[in-house]
């Protein structure tokens, strides 16, 4: 339901009660926020920040939903959710700081996805960003999360990154400020409701349009004969861990778990490191079988693996 609350008065987005959180998340699975809000403009999200900060009301700062478990019994707050807006275009939001014929500096609304940049930057001919190919979501979440494949990661080519929280208000930091690390940055640095606002990137112009493609196509091709991607999941569940050769998926097919059910959560058969929702999936089912997965392959490993999902709500 759309409404109007006391609370966002000054709020100029869509402001939603009670509304159903799986439709947006990527599992299709999850309860509802107490309150959705869409901003519209950059102030909105002001608002949202000052409003949480002094009503002490938890805030979540919601990008594509891609690498999220949301609980069944929702979450009492407010979601802001920060997805493309309507009528705005990546080629005329892009910001170019710096170029010279070696490489180019750029700045990007961090709402915009990681498909779209990457789109954006192969018109250009600029390379950098192929890695990126097939990783969905928002670069607030690649910021995060510092998102990658095994052919690189955001940490790599990201500059700085400009933020805003109600506690501090507008920041920027380097990367080695964030202090990037495999699937993350440094520990207490950010939190669920510190929005990232824009990321600076740096990317070349020296390699032929032809390779870049060439690579592209490559991990495009490798995404999808190795990966899941015919039913709902949120990529990867588990971080590969460090004291261990194999990674996450060799270990939990080691433990004989692929194919692996709690309700309509499942193991995929293709990667052992995806959780597929098979179509009746809840929440819990899928927070079920990661904690048998984390259970398994400890006992038989002496390996504690580590979630890559973040969950949000009550489990």
């Amino acid at each position: 339901m759309k409404t109007k609350d006391s609370l966002f008065k000054k709020f100029r987005g869509q402001v939603f009660k009670n509304k159903d959180l799986s439709k947006i998340a990527a599992y299709k699975i999850g309860g509802k926020a107490k309150f959705l809000l869409v901003p519209k403009k950059d102030e909105d999200v002001e608002e949202v920040l000052k409003v949480s900060q002094e009503k002490s009301i938890p805030l979540f700062i919601l990008g594509s939903g891609t690498n999220l478990l949301i609980s069944d019994k929702g979450f009492e707050g407010i979601v802001l959710w920060m997805g493309p807006r309507a009528g705005e275009k990546i080629n005329q939001s892009i910001k170019v700081l710096k170029e010279d014929d070696q490489s180019v500096l750029i700045k990007v609304p961090a709402h915009f996805s990681k498909a779209q940049l990457l789109d954006f930057s192969l018109r250009k001919k600029w390379s950098g960003l192929e890695f990126s190919a097939g990783i969905p979501g928002s670069l607030g979440g690649a910021v995060y999360m510092n998102a990658g494949t095994k052919w690189g990661s955001y940490g790599e080519v990201i500059e700085c990154v400009d933020f805003v929280s109600a506690a501090k208000g507008h920041f920027s930091l380097t990367s080695k400020d964030i202090g990037f690390r495999y699937r993350g940055h440094g520990e207490g640095l950010l939190d669920g409701a510190t929005l990232v606002s824009s990321v600076t990137l740096k990317l070349s112009k020296t390699k032929p349009l032809e390779k870049i493609l060439s690579t592209v196509d490559e991990i495009y091709s490798y995404r999808g004969l190795r990966q899941p991607l015919e039913l709902p999941n949120c990529g990867s569940v588990f971080k590969n861990p460090v004291n261990s050769e194999k990674g996450a998926g060799r270990l939990i097919e080691a433990a004989q778990l692929k194919g692996s059910k709690v309700g309509g959560a499942e193991v995929s058969l293709k990667h052992a490191n995806f959780i597929l929702n098979t179509g009746s999936a809840k929440a819990q089912h899928v927070h079920s079988l990661i904690r048998k997965i984390q259970n398994k392959v400890y006992a038989q490993f002496s390996i504690n693996l580590e979630p890559e999902v973040i969950f949000l709500g009550k489990f």
